[in-house]
């Protein structure tokens, strides 16, 4: 038990879900600029297709799949802060 807290600090986890927030909005900027990129740099043969169709393809999955799961952390500590909310008013 840190400064008396017993369960969460609402303040501290609303600047936490920003922090999410504003790390997925990050990674799907990034993910569609290298997107963009990959898709037009100028890079010709076997391993631009090998890359262009197969490994840029299989990244860019998991970079989505990295923003989906802290997406849902996000969701977790906003249902964690909610609920202490609602126990702290009564």
């Amino acid at each position: 038990m840190a400064n008396g807290i017993i369960g969460n600090d609402p303040a501290d986890m609303a600047d936490l879900m920003g922090k999410l927030d504003h790390a997925v909005n990050e990674i799907h900027n990034l993910t569609n600029t290298l997107d963009s990129k990959a898709q037009s740099v100028r890079w010709e043969g076997q391993d631009a297709n090998n890359f262009k169709h197969s490994q840029w393809p299989d990244h860019k999955r998991g970079l989505k799949q990295i923003a989906a799961q802290l997406e849902e952390v996000k969701n977790t500590v906003k249902r964690q802060k909610e609920e202490q909310e609602r126990t702290s008013s009564h």
